[in-house]
Order: C-alpha cells, then structure tokens, then sequence
C-alpha cells in the first residue's frame, strides 16, 4: 500500500470558480528543492497547474484517467518532442456505429510516457500531493494529485 502524501497544497478560489493567488511551490519529484507554481498555457494542459525548479526538472499535475489524452501535451510541457501513445484501436460499443470505446491500462500509459521521456534523454519521476480546495463558504475534501516530473539530462 502507498504511504499518504505529506505535503499539502491549498488552492483558493473565488465566487466564481477562478483560482485566487499563486500556486504554491512544492518538493521537485527529482531532488526535492522547492519548485515554483505556476499555470500551464498551452494544448490540453492549458489553465492546469505546474511546477519549475531550480535543477531543471518540470512537474505537470496530471489526472492519470486523461493521460491518454495529454500524453504529447506532457511531453511538450517537459520541453521533449511531442508523441502519441501507443492505445488499443477503438472498438464499437453497441450496434449504433456510432459509439466507440478504448480500453486504456493508465499505469501501462504512465510506464509508455516515462519511458519515451527518457528514450529522448529526459529523468522522470512521479509524486503525490494532498490538496485542499476552499471557497468562499466551502471548503471541500483533500484531493490527491498525481504531479508528473521530468527533467533533461
């Protein structure tokens, strides 16, 4: 059984749903030093969360249940070549033709995604962080995230 994360990140928001304030640096999956937050701007990851430390290496908040859908994106972000994961073909789902359904193996996925991280030279690691969200009149159960990190050799 995995150990709970220890760090804790605390994200407000306002009335209407918008993050209020920076986001807080976290440990560097790779060497642990603080890692600065900040919000990813392009591609499927635009207006997630990120981290930058000082030793190079990237973090990615990533819902491992849509990592099929960000895998090139994450990559991006790391500062490697885009690439598409390698997914079973869709198959019909009912006899409409117009309905199809993937099966994805999310930690098979993740293994793909380090393992093309470090075929383009990269050092790859992952980490959890506890996270609570509050808004005004609300605060709502801790999350835990999956941060992806990746720094090139």
């Amino acid at each position: 059984m995995k150990p709970e994360p220890t760090e804790v990140l605390h994200l407000l928001f306002d009335e209407q749903g918008q993050r209020v304030g920076d986001v807080a640096p976290v440990k560097c999956g790779l060497c642990g030093a603080p890692a600065r937050g900040r919000t990813l701007a392009s591609g499927m990851l635009e207006g997630g969360i990120g981290w930058d430390c000082p030793c190079g290496a990237r973090g990615v908040r990533v819902e491992l249940m849509d990592l099929d859908e960000v895998y090139p994106d994450v990559l991006v972000d790391w500062g490697l070549k885009p690439a598409e994961p390698g997914l079973s073909p869709p198959e019909p789902v009912g006899e409409s033709g117009m309905l199809f359904a993937s099966y994805v193996d999310v930690p098979g996925l993740r293994t793909q995604l380090f393992d093309e991280a470090r075929r383009q030279g990269a050092q790859v690691a992952a980490s959890q962080l506890r996270v609570r969200l509050t808004r005004p009149g609300q605060t709502f159960p801790d999350w835990t995230w999956e941060v992806l990190w990746a720094r090139r050799d």
